[in-house]
């Protein structure tokens, strides 16, 4: 079998363009040390609801206070441990009061999830073993109400019944 003096100059240029893309891609992981957008943690999934106990609580512990049982920080910075897991996410009612920075730090001890704030711009994947932690900078504008958390993951049978709702105070 001959191979044409053309096909071997598209081969040559192929394998070249092969080398060229794995050398750019190393570079850019290794010479400029580019890392994922958002800062992921490792956690033994068994022990995810041991590790981050899910709650709210507020970035800068000086000007929390507790109203109606709900945790409420002066400067509108919060810290929310999210778990989720089939078919619910914990905690179920989260209650902000006028949030400024809300920072979610959110594993799974079982399967893939979706979280998802409906009608913002929140959604990140949270995969078992790790915890994602995603910042939102809550708009001033945004009324109050109640916002719907779901899961946009397939995760099993009950799927459709995996929600939270966020309940923002002004």
């Amino acid at each position: 079998m001959t191979i044409h003096k053309e096909e071997k100059i598209w081969a040559f240029f192929v394998l070249g363009m092969v080398v060229v893309f794995l050398a750019a891609l190393a570079y850019a992981a290794w010479g400029l040390g580019l890392v994922t957008p958002y800062t992921v943690q490792q956690v033994p999934a068994e022990k995810a609801l041991e590790v981050l106990k899910p709650g709210v609580d507020c970035i800068n512990p000086n000007v929390k206070k507790v109203v109606d049982n709900a945790v409420v920080c002066e400067d509108g910075r919060y810290y929310v441990n999210v778990i989720g897991m089939r078919f619910t996410w914990l905690p179920r009612n989260i209650i902000l009061t006028d949030p400024k920075e809300v920072k979610f730090r959110i594993t799974s001890p079982d399967v893939i999830h979706g979280f998802q704030i409906a009608g913002t711009n929140v959604n990140v994947m949270v995969f078992p073993g790790y915890i994602a932690e995603i910042t939102w900078k809550v708009p001033a504008n945004m009324p109050a109400g109640k916002y719907l958390v779901v899961c946009n993951e397939y995760c099993g049978a009950g799927h459709q019944d995996m929600y939270a709702i966020i309940e923002i105070r002004r």
